[in-house]
């Protein structure tokens, strides 16, 4: 099943956003932000540029609201200590145009508690 999501990175002054038509709810979201550390970790890239080449069904667009359809948006940025956070949004409702947080914090501990969960699930 699709479940279409945006991600956001905000990178010193730039921001790039991504459309991934699958898997967007949050353990989906988890497991493409891991791919995205682990090769950062390998290459010594930057994140932006490793989330693309790990995801490669992901796709550059232009802001969140690009694709009317998605059912999760997500938020990365670095805190004053270098570190990524994220701000985690689902839609209100099926057919509205308002997105709720349900997890705000580092990303590091919402890829680690929501990869948990899938984990736990098997």
């Amino acid at each position: 099943m699709a479940t279409r999501a945006t991600y956001q990175i905000k990178s010193g002054f730039s921001t790039t956003t991504f459309y991934i038509h699958h898997d967007g709810y949050a353990a989906g979201a988890a497991h493409y932000f891991l791919k995205a550390q682990l090769l950062q970790e390998k290459t010594n890239r930057n994140f932006l540029s490793c989330f693309l080449w790990a995801n490669e069904r992901s796709e550059v667009i232009s802001h969140h609201g690009t694709h009317s359809d998605t059912e999760y948006r997500y938020d990365l940025s670095m805190d004053l200590e270098r570190k990524w956070q994220i701000i985690a949004y689902m839609r209100k409702g099926d057919f509205g145009d308002t997105f709720d947080p349900f997890y705000q914090g580092s990303l590091d501990k919402f890829i680690f508690d929501y990869l948990e969960t899938t984990l736990e699930a098997s």
